[in-house]
């Protein structure tokens, strides 16, 4: 119980203090961890559907905060891109859920995982410098 409540301590600390990119990331890295959490519990000798369903739901939200982050004034047709293709993961996440299939996961993982990298390199690595 102490564990728990220590390591959500922690999670709460670390995003209250970083900075607005390091939480993008941060996003990033919940979203992917969510699909690989559902994916490992829908091809499991013994799938556990609400496991999925419960973590493809925390995906999407996910993408739709990370959807919601989004600066269009400034970022101009960036912005643009990047909310169509939170909006085509979030539907491959809901297609994956109702269909219990891993084919849109791969999609979305790929997606994700390609915008998370591209963001640790260009924004994060800038706050080092």
């Amino acid at each position: 119980m102490y564990a728990i409540d220590a390591g959500q301590h922690y999670a709460q600390t670390e995003v209250s203090t970083v900075s607005p990119a390091r939480l993008v990331l941060l996003m990033y890295d919940a979203a992917l961890s969510a699909v690989e959490i559902a994916r490992a519990a829908l091809t499991s000798a013994h799938p556990d559907l609400a496991l999925v369903s419960t973590q493809l739901t925390r995906a999407q939200q996910l993408v739709t905060e990370l959807e919601l982050a989004l600066d269009h004034d400034r970022g101009g047709q960036i912005a643009a891109s990047l909310q169509a293709l939170y909006a085509y993961a979030r539907e491959r996440l809901v297609h994956a859920n109702l269909s219990k299939d891993t084919a849109p996961l791969d999609e979305v993982t790929r997606i994700i995982a390609e915008l998370r990298d591209a963001w640790a390199t260009s924004v994060v690595g800038m706050e080092r410098t």
